[in-house]
């Protein structure tokens, strides 16, 4: 009885087993500056997902030219109207903060990259007190010219 038992125990267990980190390979977390309360303003774009080459990609005999880095924001900011914990606020956001601004960062700064491969992206987070949010898009990559 006590097996019966352990192995009703273990399949009905088993559709939830997974091991650490199975299945997070393709996860992209897209994001958009968050807005609370009443919302005044709000004109704000963010990454959603980039395709990009790895570095067996690479055209034969390009030039390497290093890593490259690109950067775009998005702005918000929340106003609470009345000085309680559960008070609304007035909020507003602005900014882009998506892949396409990031990458035009990059090649306006090395206007000689014909194209990107091991490209890495990072979000970044800075808040004052909830009232002042900043969000980031990182695009790190390595970047290739024309053959020398």
């Amino acid at each position: 009885m006590k097996i019966l038992l352990a192995a009703v125990l273990l399949f009905s267990l088993a559709p939830s087993a997974s091991a650490r980190g199975e299945g997070d390979e393709n996860d992209a977390v897209p994001s958009m500056i968050p807005s609370s309360g009443i919302m005044i303003f709000y004109k704000s774009q963010g990454p959603l997902s980039f395709v990009t080459m790895t570095p067996k990609d690479r055209p034969a005999g390009a030039k390497e030219l290093g890593t490259v880095k690109g950067v775009s924001c998005q702005h918000g900011l929340s106003v609470p109207i009345a000085a309680q914990l559960n008070a609304t606020s007035v909020s507003g956001g602005y900014g882009d903060g998506s892949f396409s601004k990031a990458l035009e960062v990059i090649l306006k700064a090395n206007p000689e990259t014909l194209g990107l491969y091991d490209v890495r992206t990072d979000l970044r987070i800075f808040s004052i007190l909830g009232i002042y949010r900043k969000l980031c898009t990182e695009v790190t990559a390595r970047a290739f010219g024309a053959a020398a």
